[in-house]
């Protein structure tokens, strides 16, 4: 019982100049990267909504939202990760989010993992992982997720 304690599977997934690191849980599939309706409105982060299994589902820019700003690479293709919402807020099943690549499977170990600074509005913890080079971040999806409700973007007219 304590080997599920102390490890789990995750993934890390590339966004434009960082990756974050998710548990396999919170993902519910990885789709080519298209908008069914860009938003008009709403803060900078929000990119609109994408049609994913008969379902309007809200589309966020993570880069935009950390205040990154960074740009991806050349070649970099754009996918979109749908996410499992996590907090239960009515309307809320799914959040998508535009990534720079195909996420990469990988066990980990608690003993492997080690913080590096704090966390901040959307990111829980910054962490390196004893074999990757860079930092990794964990990302608040309840946060992401409020912000959506607070943005008021959930209510979508068909």
């Amino acid at each position: 019982m304590s080997d599920v304690l102390e490890s789990l599977n995750g993934l890390i997934i590339p966004l434009a100049n960082k990756s974050l690191l998710l548990p396999n849980v919170a993902v519910a599939e990885l789709v080519g990267y298209r908008l069914s309706q860009s938003a008009s409105q709403g803060p900078e982060w929000f990119l609109g909504w994408t049609l994913w299994r008969d379902q309007q589902v809200p589309m966020v820019d993570l880069d935009n939202l950390l205040a990154d700003g960074a740009e991806p690479a050349m070649d970099a293709q754009p996918r979109t990760l749908i996410l499992n919402a996590l907090e239960g807020i009515s309307g809320l099943s799914f959040v998508g989010m535009r990534v720079w690549g195909i996420p990469r499977a990988r066990r980990l170990s608690r003993a492997e993992l080690e913080p590096v600074g704090t966390g901040s509005s959307y990111v829980l913890q910054r962490v390196r992982m004893a074999d990757e080079p860079g930092e990794f971040l964990i990302p608040d999806l309840s946060a992401i997720e409020r912000s959506l409700e607070q943005a008021g973007l959930l209510r979508r007219a068909s």
